[in-house]
């Protein structure tokens, strides 16, 4: 498809590979560039909030904590790398490191160093959602993801707000109910192959399926932020029903989506390392 003709979904993950260092985001970038429309889910853009801009909001908060560029890397270390559950958080701030040291020249010292990242690290955060409108042609929202559109901004005294308020059933703003309601022969389908699968299904898919046959008996169940959260990939994919290729980095998810949904999937990063 990637012959200037064809269109292409994006899943958070490809979104945030454009992010990491120079080497990382050309590999993604060079595979896309044929496709004349690009398009991704406000649910993408959700989940890029949640992850690589509040781990780069941390990055920069740690930053203005420590006197030079390694102290920071320790402090990544001792606070996050002590938990197991926070290996993808420590693996993300990692990728962040590399990617704005990129930017550094190396003959300044460490201290101007380490005001440079933080200099690097703030705009990076307060132009996000300017850098991804420019990096697609187009956003669906079929959820009406409220928590996508809180755009992170700049407190008093320098602090950076990328807080992500919580979501319940008692406050409905998202219109996430009838978006399954539209969708849901789609929904059902992706519950009834991820089923096939059986424990061969990914961690992720099986919870999926769960949220599913829930949501068929009471789609108000959907929400409430730790329930959508877990069906994420599901969403961003039925959002992208119209586009001819999918696009993504978790092929344990990806490929049943875009098997279930009728398209061809991308996987710039895979293709990259088995060419390597």
């Amino acid at each position: 498809m990637g012959n200037g003709i064809g269109t292409v979904h994006i899943d958070t993950s490809i979104q945030i590979e454009k992010c990491k260092a120079p080497k990382k985001a050309k590999v993604v970038e060079e595979s896309l560039k044929a496709f004349r429309f690009k398009s991704t889910s406000s649910y993408a853009k959700y989940e890029f909030k949640n992850a690589w801009l509040r781990d780069l909001a941390y990055l920069y908060s740690a930053s203005q904590k420590v006197g030079r560029l390694e102290d920071l890397l320790g402090y990544i270390s001792d606070r996050l790398g002590a938990h197991p559950a926070n290996r993808s958080r420590v693996s993300r701030c990692l990728q962040a490191v590399e990617r704005f040291l990129s930017q550094v020249p190396g003959s300044i010292s460490y201290e101007a160093s380490l005001a440079r990242v933080r200099s690097l690290l703030r705009n990076a955060i307060l132009g996000a959602y300017a850098w991804w409108d420019s990096s697609i042609t187009h956003e669906y929202n079929g959820t009406g993801c409220v928590r996508a559109y809180e755009q992170p901004k700049e407190l008093s005294g320098g602090k950076i707000d990328v807080s992500v308020p919580r979501c319940s059933r008692d406050n409905i703003k998202c219109t996430i109910q009838r978006f399954f309601e539209q969708n849901k022969q789609h929904f059902i389908a992706i519950g009834l192959a991820i089923k096939e699968l059986g424990n061969n299904a990914s961690e992720e898919l099986q919870q999926a399926k769960k949220i599913i046959e829930d949501a068929e008996k009471n789609r108000e169940g959907l929400c409430d932020d730790g329930v959508c959260r877990r069906l994420g990939d599901v969403l961003i994919a039925v959002d992208g029903l119209n586009m001819d290729c999918f696009a993504a980095n978790n092929d344990k998810e990806w490929m049943l989506l875009a098997d279930v949904l009728g398209k061809e999937l991308i996987n710039p990063v895979r293709d990259a390392k088995a060419t390597n």
